[in-house]
């Protein structure tokens, strides 16, 4: 499974940032359910990261990899909503709001990833004169 040094350092760091999130979950919630909720979200993020990374494939998909691991914290939004028995949740307990939510981080990734390739681009041009 690990051919190469850098696969277990990888590993490594999946296996902090999972406990990480696990620290920090636990500060922000407190509520047992949510805090293993988040961990295991996080967890399997790590795990399929880490397979798609050790297969060369996640150099134009990483931006989608922030987006997935904001939505590993949507319980915590669930969790502030409370105890809402009315039926209704709050405005950042919404799909629309966690959707937009999951959405910055990605976009703001392709965005960067554009502007890197375009100076790219113009700078290739310059240099062929």
């Amino acid at each position: 499974m690990f051919k190469r040094p850098e696969e277990l350092i990888v590993l490594i760091l999946a296996l902090a940032w999972t406990a990480l999130s696990y620290f920090a979950a636990a500060a922000f919630s407190g509520d047992a359910y949510t805090v293993l909720l988040i961990t295991i979200s996080t967890a399997v993020w790590a795990a399929v990261c880490f397979l798609i990374w050790q297969r060369n494939l996640s150099r134009h998909v990483w931006p989608l990899f922030l987006g997935t691991l904001t939505a590993c914290w949507w319980p915590l939004l669930n969790r502030l909503d409370g105890g809402n028995t009315s039926g209704e949740a709050a405005w950042y307990a919404g799909w629309t709001f966690k959707l937009i939510l999951a959405l910055i981080p990605a976009a703001a990734g392709y965005a960067y990833k554009w502007k890197k390739a375009r100076r790219l681009k113009i700078e290739n041009a310059r240099n062929f004169k």
